[in-house]
């Protein structure tokens, strides 16, 4: 039995185009730095870069530059480059990446990353995160402070967490100590509020994006989330991409109130969870032909970070650094199992989600680790569909198009006999 495939594509919304002008800025800002002998930092995926922007730090982030050179295209050579090096062929992809853009001095437009007056990592989303820092930090002889971040599982008491919370509030306070030393810049409260501030309303813009995409028919696809994440990523604390995603929202909010939809013909409503395959993102609108569209991913939506109800607006402005010490606790990603179920259940009942897409990705840990637990419960305790599908975020070289094809051929068949049973 094959599948009904239609010329559906899905239409980005054409606010998204402004991500290249905050990119520029970003790239452009970083040059800056340099010209006037500003400090800079190298920083990881769910550090608390705010506190970059309050001490008067460039934030420049190695992940994001590992999937600029995925995109352009030059992910693998750098990779190959790092496993001459010695680098294990299983290692996280973008740390090779990283390895081998900074051997070639590849300038940022390839995924280049400048040597940092000093680096900041934490252990929130992955260990590989501390060990990659380090040994860059050794080969550009600069500093490096870390963050530890105790996991909250399921069975952790009250005593527990207050003493989680007051261990990382204590390497924060540190932190600022750290930077003021290497920098010689000082911590101003009333910038630390005004950057939390714009941080917040960041975040909160980002999430009433997502819940337009509850509507059905979805007013919203992956050409826009995969791309609109760089603002959280790399500028959190700014008030030049609160107005760019202002714009995304008002631009969707009117295809929803007029019933229009990315699609034009929605059959199917997924979740995607994990990192996108940089190198390949043309291959999600190979679903967009069988009518289905990606509504939900925790991964760009983790990342907007201000969703633990403890952190109120008035908390956040009156202690920033207590707030942020709560919200590196309560990460998407360092959910346990049982938590990550319960929540994947919601979600997929809030946003009327046919079957979910899991991305075992071969080369990122933190991110396969229980996948297949997670599949077997999806489907036994709450009837959710769900396909496993072996890729990497960075390495075009474990990506197999013509098998991943066929499964997904396979899944929306699925999905199709039940929609019909």
């Amino acid at each position: 039995m094959g599948v009904k495939k239609t010329e559906n594509k899905a239409k980005m919304l054409n606010a998204t185009q402004g991500l290249k002008n905050i990119m520029g800025r970003h790239f452009l800002a970083i040059e800056q730095a340099y010209r006037d002998a500003k400090p800079t930092a190298w920083a990881t995926s769910g550090s608390p870069v705010e506190f970059l922007y309050m001490m008067d730090v460039q934030p420049m982030l190695p992940e994001n530059s590992a999937t600029v050179s995925a995109a352009q295209k030059y992910s693998q050579r750098f990779i190959e480059l790092a496993e001459e090096e010695g680098f294990s062929y299983d290692l996280c992809s973008y740390f090779k990446t990283n390895v081998g853009a900074v051997l070639t001095n590849a300038d940022m437009s390839k995924g280049g990353t400048r040597k940092p007056t000093f680096m900041l990592s934490t252990d929130v989303i992955c260990d590989t995160h501390v060990n990659w820092f380090q040994v860059q930090a050794e080969r550009f002889n600069v500093p490096h402070y870390t963050i530890d971040v105790p996991h909250v599982v399921s069975n952790t008491n009250q005593r527990q967490y207050d003493y989680f919370k007051n261990y990382v509030k204590e390497q924060l306070y540190e932190l600022i100590d750290f930077i003021q030393e290497v920098t010689g810049h000082e911590y101003d409260e009333e910038k630390g509020r005004e950057v939390a501030l714009n941080s917040w309303n960041l975040s909160m813009v980002w999430q009433d994006i997502y819940e337009l995409r509850k509507a059905v028919p979805c007013p919203i696809s992956t050409r826009d989330t995969f791309g609109g994440l760089f603002p959280l990523f790399t500028m959190p604390g700014l008030k030049e991409p609160i107005k760019l995603y202002k714009r995304m929202y008002k631009e969707a909010k009117t295809r929803v109130d007029n019933g229009i939809g990315a699609l034009d013909e929605e059959n199917y409503r997924l979740m995607f969870e994990g990192i996108p395959f940089w190198y390949a993102l043309k291959y999600f609108s190979t679903l967009e032909k069988y009518g289905a569209i990606i509504v939900y991913e925790p991964y760009t939506y983790a990342f907007s970070k201000f969703m633990n109800p403890n952190v109120t607006k008035e908390k956040l402005l009156n202690d920033p650094i207590d707030a942020m010490s709560e919200l590196l606790l309560s990460f998407w990603y360092i959910y346990d199992l049982k938590t990550r179920i319960k929540k994947f259940a919601e979600t997929v009942k809030e946003w009327k989600i046919d079957g979910v897409l899991l991305h075992e990705n071969l080369s990122c840990r933190p991110n396969s680790c229980g996948l297949y637990d997670l599949k077997k419960h999806l489907l036994e305790d709450y009837d959710i569909p769900s396909l496993i599908i072996n890729a990497d975020m960075n390495d075009p070289r474990k990506f197999n198009e013509e098998q991943l094809t066929n499964q997904i051929e396979s899944f929306i068949e699925i999905l199709e006999k039940r929609k019909k049973r």
